[in-house]
């Protein structure tokens, strides 16, 4: 009993100091410090020290119904779940050692605890397959029962702690993988209050939070796992590429919230840690999308859009997005792609074809060539490739019309640069021209020079061409290399078709 009145004094001086309520002993028992004499050789101060870090790893079974009863009454509006976490989150207070009955009933709950999770943990491939999970939750709750009945006979077995982190994490994973992050959040808010030096913990709840685009959080809880990490890494070294993660993910969350400077920052620090071939490629790829408009991050993501609704065949829209975009773009980088994308929707699926091609127009004459007719700066290539697709279908559109002139003008422009198909145009030029011998051999030699877009038998036609202008214009000498030249490949063809028909029948 005088153990009990000095504990219970004690703890109220402290309780008067912090400003905290904190539980007492049995109701009715109270009396003053003095009642037990400090033991010889120790001051006051140092029992009550004693006394108040006894209360924080001891547990006293006399008082355990007590205490229940107590927790029981304070919380009884709360659920099951969080009269569990009251219980481990209050200060316990007036223990001493557990009763062989007590020692026995922890480790019997312990170890069904660890045996159910044990068994979640083979039929749910520890958490990979969402499916066999799902299957497994029984074993998973069973074993959450059984460890929280353990931790509520002790709460400072650091083992039941362990296994417990494990069981809300894969709660967590459940939770989370179904979209109830609301759920995982309440879990790991408690869990971390529990367990303050588990960086993944912090991690998770962070995953969570930025899963619900609540950014502030989302990043607090990052940094903090990082802090965490780093601070415990005298026990082991940190990892690295956990360190590329956390600075990775406070990249992506200073991107989404449109700080650009400090998303670089990041994205640069995680460079830093960055080992696999992947975590670089991310990073770049990341730097890359901030730098599409000079770091214009609403119109990148604006940008996404068009790329979803493309994506989803969805063409009027992707060009409504489009034209959107380009309001909002400060670049000409951007501006020449997006004009681009809208120019190719517009051909292919809108029926703009005219508006398009013209649009494509003033693109090709933004771009710097070089003499050869290619671009300077290569990337623009993809735009001459767009540009004389259009010119060419239209030249043989228009000609198929009857309306040659306009076919004409098509194609001679469609073959005033490089493109990945300028054969076709050169070859539809040759036959276009074919009044005037010099011309169409001029036209029939560069598209056997570019060859592009061309079959091995149109290049042997192509070779008869040539070889029947070069006749007409008087050129008997190439008239007859081109048609030696078509000779040879046309007989190769007429080998393969024999065969062909001799395997047949």
């Amino acid at each position: 009993m005088m153990v009990r009145y000095v504990r219970f004094f004690a703890l109220l001086i402290l309780g008067l100091a912090f400003g905290l309520t904190v539980g007492c002993a049995s109701s009715g028992n109270t009396v003053a410090e003095d009642d037990m004499p400090v033991p010889p050789g120790l001051d006051s101060t140092t029992v009550v020290r004693a006394v108040q870090m006894a209360d924080s790893n001891f547990v006293a079974s006399q008082n355990e119904q007590t205490a229940a009863q107590h927790s029981q009454e304070g919380k009884e509006k709360l659920d099951q779940f969080d009269q569990f976490w009251a219980v481990l989150e209050k200060e316990n207070k007036n223990r001493g050692a557990m009763s062989a009955a007590e020692k026995a009933s922890f480790q019997r709950e312990f170890n069904l605890g660890a045996a159910s999770l044990s068994e979640w943990k083979k039929l749910s491939k520890n958490g990979a397959d969402e499916k066999a999970g799902r299957e497994a939750l029984s074993l998973c709750l069973e074993s959450q029962a059984h460890l929280e009945e353990a931790l509520r006979l002790n709460p400072f077995d650091k083992n039941t702690r362990v296994l417990i982190a494990v069981v809300y994490y894969n709660l967590q994973h459940i939770f989370g993988k179904s979209k109830n992050y609301e759920k995982a959040i309440q879990i790991l808010e408690r869990l971390t209050r529990l367990e303050k030096g588990e960086h993944n913990l912090y991690r998770l709840l962070g995953e969570n939070y930025l899963a619900l685009r609540q950014y502030d959080p989302a990043m607090a809880n990052f940094r903090k796992a990082q802090e965490v990490m780093l601070k415990t890494s005298f026990v082991t070294q940190p990892d690295t590429s956990m360190l590329y993660y956390y600075a990775y993910v406070q990249g992506d969350i200073y991107a989404r919230t449109y700080d650009t400077e400090k998303a670089l920052l990041a994205f640069k620090e995680a460079e830093r840690f960055a080992r696999a071939a992947q975590e670089k490629t991310d990073i770049k790829n990341y730097i890359r999308w901030i730098n599409w408009d000079g770091g214009n991050l609403r119109a990148a993501e604006a940008w996404d859009m068009v790329l979803a609704l493309e994506a989803s065949k969805d063409y009027p829209r992707t060009a409504m997005a489009c034209s959107r975009v380009l309001s909002l773009l400060k670049t000409e980088n951007a501006s020449l792609e997006v004009m681009h994308k809208l120019s190719v929707v517009e051909f292919e699926f809108l029926g703009k074809k005219e508006q398009a091609v013209e649009r494509m127009r003033l693109v090709f004459e933004s771009i710097p060539m070089q003499a050869g007719g290619t671009p300077i700066d290569s990337s623009r290539q993809a735009f001459l490739d767009s540009y004389g697709a259009m010119l060419f279908r239209l030249g043989i559109e228009a000609k198929d019309r009857g309306q040659k002139k306009l076919g004409l003008a098509y194609q001679t422009k469609a073959t005033s640069f490089r493109w990945n198909q300028d054969a076709r145009a050169c070859r539809e030029m040759m036959t276009l021209v074919w009044n005037t011998p010099e011309t169409a051999i001029i036209y029939g030699k560069r598209a056997l020079a570019h060859r592009t877009g061309l079959s091995e038998r149109e290049m042997c036609e192509l070779s008869s061409l040539i070889s029947r202008a070069c006749k007409s214009a008087g050129r008997f000498d190439d008239a007859r290399i081109y048609f030696e030249q078509w000779k040879r490949c046309n007989g190769k063809f007429s080998v393969n078709a024999a065969t062909a028909k001799k395997v047949k029948e």
